[in-house]
């Protein structure tokens, strides 16, 4: 009998693994034999835990969205007063989401045209997981300040709109100052758009 968590801990060096190779050769050219090798293990000792390289791939690509989530949620956790974690969410959001646009950038960059379109669905999927979450992050932000007394009451669908909102904002921010290489500053921005939605709270 394996001991408890061994599973987990397989799980989690064969898609550490898998994703070394996706940055070196992208994931449409990662073999299950390669992903094996990278590990020390078998093939077959693979099919115990995934049923093929695309199975392996979206994995990957679901750790991802957790550790992103994870992190936020952890430099969120360290703030204070609410203007302190809704600054802190927009930062690591920031942060976290431009360590890994770098990744996917050098995958995709190694994908032919029928490769980008196939995985581009599984990216929308990633997209959809990763708001949800972090709407779940405001959500938690709002209940414990509401707790608190620090803000006023806001209901659920202003709950789901300041998530929407600052989401897309930073999104937004994101690819106009880094992709578009508009001159504003971000940290200014991220700065005035957390003044922003902790006075509309607390108003």
């Amino acid at each position: 009998m394996k001991a408890a968590g061994t599973d987990d801990i397989v799980q989690e060096e064969i898609l550490r693994a898998a994703l070394a190779l996706y940055r070196k050769f992208g994931p449409a050219k990662v073999t299950m034999d390669e992903v094996a090798h990278a590990t020390g293990r078998s093939r077959t000792s693979l099919y115990y835990y995934y049923k093929n390289r695309e199975e392996i791939f979206q994995a990957v690509l679901d750790t991802i969205v957790d550790d992103v989530i994870k992190e936020i949620r952890s430099e969120v956790d360290k703030a204070g007063n609410i203007r302190e974690k809704i600054n802190a969410f927009c930062f690591s959001k920031i942060n976290t989401s431009s360590n890994w646009r770098y990744v996917f950038k050098v995958m995709w960059s190694t994908m032919n045209a029928e490769e980008k379109t196939k995985h581009s669905k599984m990216m929308e999927k990633l997209h959809g997981k990763l708001v949800y979450h972090e709407g779940l992050i405001i959500k938690e932000i709002l209940a414990d300040s509401m707790q608190k007394k620090e803000i006023r009451p806001i209901g659920p669908a202003e709950q789901d709109m300041l998530g929407f909102i600052l989401s897309g904002s930073i999104r937004g921010l994101r690819n106009e100052i880094y992709d578009q290489n508009d001159p504003h500053d971000m940290k200014v921005a991220l700065n005035m758009l957390s003044d922003m939605v902790s006075k509309w709270v607390t108003d």
